[in-house]
């Protein structure tokens, strides 16, 4: 039996960019799990499809009905775990890089599915990457760490032989979208509306970080620069949140925010941030998307310190939150903002913050390492994600490189590293500029 539903808000935006710019891996999420152990591979195969029959999104189509789209919600089948032995290579763990570099860069045909795939690689005795891509419209931040759970629930179950312990799921994604659509007439809708109209009505033509190269349409080419933050300066992060009552990632979003006004000079340092959707208990523990966009607009030109900086970060952030229930694409719709092909609406910088490494697994016998894989792709010129780890911050520069050159992407990372170091250490003096 086949189950035909209404797409979401955020699934719709997706679906609509995958129209326009088909054959794209922009908004494939690659979670990459180097393993170290005996694994039993049946085992792990029969987990991914347990876990992929339990919830519908993972096994969803989008055809399109008339002039609407609908996903279409698969039956469960057996899983296929393809193999890949790479112990008679010259150098495993090369190729298996290059292998998992590949397999993000695959696009994803949305109307066939699937909407997952998973591949694994075998380096030598007892060593393994399993490479998980999931296409965005199916997942976001957090259902990674429900399918990180679940997969290791799932798998220790079947090794060991005890009662698989996977909470019952009473609503599926396409339950929220039922849900979604029958709250986009209330009146806390048209109040966030009238918030983001008031907030962001006189926003710059333009908000980014110089470029290398001429601003024009992206080719949505990109690449990355990874680095850590240092523990002393994490510590300093916590330590400088705590004294402002606020969270961390205030802390990082003002340094951002610093970064930008010295790059560009202007008043508004204007970001992007996507914010968690799940609004009641049922959607905590679906796999799907439930992330909204929203904007903040930080007057870093008019802040005093970093602390104060800070304290703006905090208050922006928390009302923009706070706002989070009006779809991006209707607040884009209520601006009504001058639209260039190729060109993010309303903001053309980033951040996301996790608060932990994405979707680990925890599997019998083994030690698993676990992170994100590369797409060469961006989706707006420059994006600044930063993830919680067990001894400080670590932190990926995403660009686009039709923009930057690789050098200025390093040197801005140099620069964020330099901005949050001074910062906290003296949180009262002036901004780096």
């Amino acid at each position: 039996m086949v189950d035909d539903h209404p797409v979401s808000y955020p699934q719709q935006g997706l679906w609509i960019l995958d129209r326009l710019d088909p054959g794209q891996p922009t908004y494939a999420v690659p979670i990459v799990h180097r393993i170290d152990g005996e694994l039993d591979t049946d085992a792990l195969a029969l987990s991914i499809g347990e876990v992929i029959g339990r919830h519908e999104v993972l096994r969803t189509v989008y055809r399109r009905r008339g002039r609407a789209v609908r996903q279409v919600v698969l039956p469960a089948e057996p899983v296929r775990l393809p193999i890949v032995d790479l112990t008679a290579h010259r150098d495993p763990e090369a190729e298996a890089a290059r292998l998992a570099d590949a397999e993000a860069r695959v696009p994803f045909d949305l109307s066939t599915g699937p909407v997952v795939r998973q591949l694994l690689l075998r380096t030598g005795p007892g060593r393994h990457w399993l490479c998980l891509t999931l296409h965005h419209i199916a997942c976001d931040g957090w259902s990674l760490q429900i399918l990180g759970d679940e997969l290791s629930a799932a798998y220790r179950s079947l090794v060991t032989g005890t009662a698989p312990r996977l909470r019952a799921l009473p609503e599926q994604y396409a339950d929220f979208a039922e849900w979604q659509a029958e709250q986009q007439d209330s009146p806390a809708v048209r109040a966030a509306l009238g918030y983001w109209r008031r907030r962001l009505g006189d926003l710059p033509a333009l908000s980014t970080i110089p470029a290398d190269r001429p601003s024009g349409p992206l080719s949505g080419d990109g690449a990355n620069v990874p680095f850590t933050v240092a523990k002393p300066v994490s510590d300093r992060v916590d330590h400088l949140a705590g004294e402002c009552r606020a969270t961390p990632f205030a802390v990082l979003l003002a340094a951002f925010a610093a970064l930008i006004h010295a790059r560009n000079g202007g008043r508004d340092a204007v970001i992007g941030m996507p914010v968690t959707a799940r609004e009641r208990e049922s959607h905590q523990h679906l796999i799907g998307m439930f992330v909204n966009s929203v904007v903040i607009r930080l007057a870093a030109a008019d802040a005093t310190c970093f602390r104060d900086l800070v304290c703006r970060a905090r208050d922006e952030s928390r009302a923009a939150i706070a706002h989070r229930n009006a779809p991006f694409d209707s607040v884009v719709a209520e601006l009504s903002p001058p639209r260039t092909a190729g060109i993010h609406p309303v903001f053309q910088l980033m951040i996301t913050y996790q608060g932990s490494a994405p979707g680990g697994l925890t599997l019998p016998g083994c030690a698993v390492t676990s992170g994100f894989g590369d797409t060469a792709t961006t989706k707006v010129d420059m994006s600044l994600s930063l993830t919680r780890t067990g001894t400080g911050y670590s932190g990926r520069l995403e660009y686009s490189t039709d923009l930057f050159e690789a050098s200025t992407a390093r040197h801005l990372v140099d620069q964020f590293q330099e901005i949050l170091a001074t910062g906290t250490a003296d949180p009262l003096g002036s901004l780096v500029a």
